[in-house]
Formats: C-alpha cells, sequence, structure tokens
C-alpha cells in the first residue's frame, strides 16, 4: 500500500469519509512521512498494521463480541457459539475474530461437539499463526477426546475416537458409524458396501433395542459379545461398551474393568478404559489413575485421563492433579489441568493454584492461568493479578495480562490501566495496551489517548494507540486527532 493510500485511508476513518481541507490532508500527510521515515522492511511492517487497524470494528461487531462473552458468563455454551459463529462469519476482518474462534471452539467443547470444536480450533491456529490465543487454543485442542464428522452428535464414545450416534442408521450421517464407530474397519468404513448393510451396524441397533426393552438380558447379550474368545468384530464390541456404560450402572464395572485390563487390541482396551469415567463409579479411580500414570503406551494414557474428566466424583480431581505435577509428557500433563478447570468450585481452584505454585514448568504454568481465565473466582483473579505484576519471568507475565484482560469484561480497566501506569517494562506496556486496547470504556480510551499524544512514548505504541482510536466514532477521538495532525 502507497504512502497515499494510507494517509486516504486514515482519513476516511477519522472524518467518516468525508472530505477534509486541503490543509488537514497535508498535515496528515507530514505525518505520515515521519512515521515512514525509516527502514524498508520497517516501514512496510508499519503500514500493515496501520492497514488493519484503519479497518476498524463496528459498533454492531462490539455488541455482538461482547454478547457472545456474556453467554459464556452465563455458560449458555450454545447461544455463546451461536453469537460467535455471527461475528465471525459477519465481520470477518475485525479485531476480536481469533478471540471469537477461541470461544467458539471452547463452547462447542462444553457441548461435547468435539468435531466441532477441533474444526474451529484448526481454523483459529492455521489462520491466526501469531495469535495470542495460541497457546490457549493449543490447550484446548490437547483435551479433545477426538474428532467426529458430525457436529450433533448424541453419544460421545471417549479419547482418541469419533463421536457416535445411537439409533438407527437412518439418523447418523453417511457413513453410518454407529455406536462402535471408531473401532476397527467394518464394511461401512471401507466403502465397498453400503453402511445399511454393513451386518456388525444391524447387529448394533437389534443390541441397543433388547437394552430398551429390558436392560438386563442387554447386558447379558453384550456381556457375550465381550467375552474372551468372542468372534464378534471390534466394532460389534466397541458397541457393546457404550452401552454397558450407558445404561448397566455400577453392576457393569467389572465386565468393562476387565476388557480394559485383559484386552489384547488396544484401540478396544482404550475404549474401555474411556467409558469408565461415564460409570461414576469411585471403584474404578485407583485403575484409571494407574493407567495414566504407568501405562507405556499414549492412548492408555490418553483414554484413562479423558476418564477422569468425565468423572463426578472429587477423587477424580485428586489424582488429576497427580496427574499434573507427575513426570508425564507435557502435553497430558497440560489436558489433566484442563480438566481441572473446567470443573466448577473450590476444590478444582485450590488444585490449580497448588499445581502452578508447585512447577516451575512454563508450558505448565501457562496451562494453569489458561484454566484461571476462564473461572469468576474473585481468588483466581488475584493470583493472576500478583503473577502479572511480580512474577520474574517476562513471558509469564505477558500471559497473565493477556489472561486478566480475557476475564475481566469492563474491570479490566480497574486493573490494567493502573498497572500501565506503575510498569517499567516497556515490553509489558505493550502487552497491556495490546490486551485492553479493543476496549470502547472510556477509561481505556483516555489512557490511548494519553499514550497516543505523549512523546515520550515510544512510537510503535503510540501508532498503535492510535489505530486502536481509529475505532471509535466519540467526538472527542475525533477532536483528538485532528489536533494531534496540528501539532
Amino acid at each position: 500500500m502507497s504512502d497515499k493510500q494510507i494517509i486516504t485511508s486514515i482519513r476516511n476513518r477519522v472524518t467518516g469519509r468525508r472530505m477534509l481541507p486541503i490543509a488537514f490532508v497535508m498535515a496528515l500527510a507530514v505525518i505520515a512521512g515521519g512515521f515512514v521515515h525509516q527502514a524498508s522492511a520497517q516501514k512496510l511492517s508499519s503500514k500493515t498494521r496501520m492497514s488493519k487497524f484503519v479497518q476498524g470494528t463496528s459498533d454492531a461487531a462490539n455488541t455482538t463480541f461482547s454478547g457472545g462473552r456474556d453467554f459464556i458468563s452465563d455458560e449458555q455454551w450454545a447461544k455463546a457459539a451461536e453469537k460467535f459463529d455471527e461475528y465471525v462469519n459477519k465481520y470477518p476482518r475485525e479485531k476480536n475474530v481469533d478471540a471469537a474462534l477461541y470461544w467458539m471452539a471452547y463452547s462447542q467443547y462444553k457441548m461435547k461437539r468435539f468435531a466441532l470444536a477441533k474444526s474451529t480450533l484448526t481454523r483459529l491456529l492455521d489462520t491466526y499463526k501469531d495469535t495470542s490465543w495460541k497457546d490457549d487454543a493449543k490447550t484446548l485442542m490437547a483435551q479433545l477426546p477426538g474428532a467426529a464428522p458430525s457436529p450433533k452428535p448424541e453419544v460421545s464414545v471417549g479419547a482418541q475416537e469419533p463421536e457416535v450416534y445411537v439409533g438407527v442408521p437412518e439418523r447418523a450421517p453417511r457413513p453410518a458409524m454407529g455406536i462402535g464407530g471408531g473401532v476397527g474397519k467394518g464394511p461401512g468404513r471401507a466403502g465397498t458396501q453400503p453402511p445399511d448393510d454393513d451386518p456388525c451396524e444391524f447387529k448394533i441397533v437389534v443390541l441397543q433395542s433388547l437394552f430398551q426393552a429390558d436392560v438386563q438380558r442387554g447386558i447379558a447379550a453384550a456381556s457375550e459379545w465381550l467375552r474372551a474368545g468372542s468372534t464378534q468384530t471390534l466394532r460389534c464390541k466397541s458397541a457393546a461398551l457404550t452401552l454397558l456404560a450407558r445404561n448397566g450402572g455400577k453392576s457393569v464395572t467389572p465386565i468393562i474393568l476387565g476388557v480394559a485390563q485383559n484386552e489384547p487390541d488396544i484401540k478396544l482396551r482404550s475404549k474401555a478404559i474411556s467409558v469408565l469415567g461415564s460409570t461414576n463409579d469411585d471403584s474404578v479411580i485407583d485403575a484409571l489413575q494407574d493407567f495414566a500414570l504407568k501405562a507405556q503406551q499414549n492412548e492408555i494414557a490418553e483414554a484413562a485421563l479423558f476418564a477422569l474428566s468425565q468423572h463426578n466424583s472429587p477423587r477424580a480431581i485428586t489424582v488429576l492433579s497427580e496427574i499434573a505435577t507427575s513426570s508425564r509428557p507435557v502435553e497430558l500433563r497440560q489436558r489433566a489441568i484442563m480438566a481441572i478447570s473446567t470443573r466448577s468450585g473450590d476444590p478444582a481452584l485450590d488444585a490449580l493454584l497448588r499445581i502452578y505454585d508447585g512447577d516451575q514448568n512454563i508450558e505448565i504454568r501457562k496451562a494453569v492461568m489458561s484454566g484461571l481465565s476462564r473461572r469468576k473466582s474473585e481468588r483466581a483473579g488475584a493470583k493472576l493479578l500478583e503473577i502479572a505484576r511480580g512474577s520474574d519471568n517476562i513471558e509469564l507475565r505477558k500471559y497473565a495480562i493477556s489472561a486478566i484482560a480475557r476475564r475481566s469484561g469492563d474491570q479490566a480497566a480497574d486493573i490494567l490501566v493502573p498497572l500501565y501506569d506503575n510498569e517499567k517494562n516497556e515490553e509489558l506496556r505493550d502487552q497491556i495496551i495490546n490486551s485492553i486496547g479493543y476496549s470502547n470504556d472510556p477509561r481505556i480510551v483516555k489512557k490511548l489517548i494519553e499514550v497516543a499524544k505523549n512523546p515520550q512514548t515510544p512510537i510503535d505504541r503510540r501508532r498503535r494507540a492510535i489505530g486502536w482510536l481509529s475505532r471509535s466514532k466519540d467526538p472527542a477521538v475525533l477532536q483528538f486527532l485532528e489536533d494531534l495532525l496540528k501539532q
């Protein structure tokens, strides 16, 4: 983009696309000339940033984004996902599209729409490679138990496995996955035989019907499918595990646990482990702990972690905390932290705080802060502020500042504006402006004006502040920009 195009773009933003006096344009040209009096690469970078800034964020876009965040706060996940989807599609050039994609994925995750969440997170990471939401997105991605071909699953079956459907094949998308989808390669997946003609698919529907008609007979039939030496396909056995976990209660725990401990096929064994969480039987916690902490195969450990994340027992939080602070791979530990952070109540918060204080690993600490950013608790906010103010690691302080801005809403100005005033590190000051600049809060707008007009402020930050201000239609802001040109 040429200097003339930049000037025209800024002029249109400031005046609402009305022609300005020639003197105004000349003054703007002088300012622009001063801005571009640097090396070519730096000039191109500045132009690119300015071009993004002058696109602006409309009031309607802000309203839509804020509405989505309100639904997040109220835990109305479906409405939140819908609102953020509206924002992304109606305002694709706005500043907060990457944030909207993250919150849409988070809402989908909360609804157990894991395939949709994975697709949304992939879109975020592929499209916005330098987004400040990258670490949050990767942490959430690591928590997903699997991907599915459909956005409307009725039953989630566990780690490393697609979401699946209960009911006759006509209700599922093609190719039909059935309750046993994701384990083995039945005819319906190979593409050589129509899904509805798959004998295993038909048998699964019959078994489901038997469960609906008589649970005890269904348990007996499913148990027969899972006994040692059974000739049933892996897909049928997988369906039997799902139906037992859904319908059998604690009485079927020994059957499922037996498969989890003794089944030679790693995928079927992982499936058995993953469904143990839905039984909410405290007797499986110790076994899941052993699987997660001692298993050599990643599939087994991940399935156990997923089961623990689905288990409602308070003991599950204790085990998840042990995984988070163990010597297991960092990715598995991050998943454990995410699982803890999705639980409400003080025990989960206490666990997060202990993990942060007891572990020096940067990625683990970031995962904890990501979890804290989603909690309304004052203690969570206080911990993030403590990190932002006093951590001896700049990277952690920057991450905490970003987390505070995301969780605090209207209170962000009360927290971050004073933090800016008291902070001496210029890198952290940049982070604060980047984190709050999108807000229309009058206190933040006032701070942006102060930053933009202060000649002692680094020029890049002044430009960034002007870019944020360019979104405003406040007459006082427009007057400030005009006055700035006259200096």
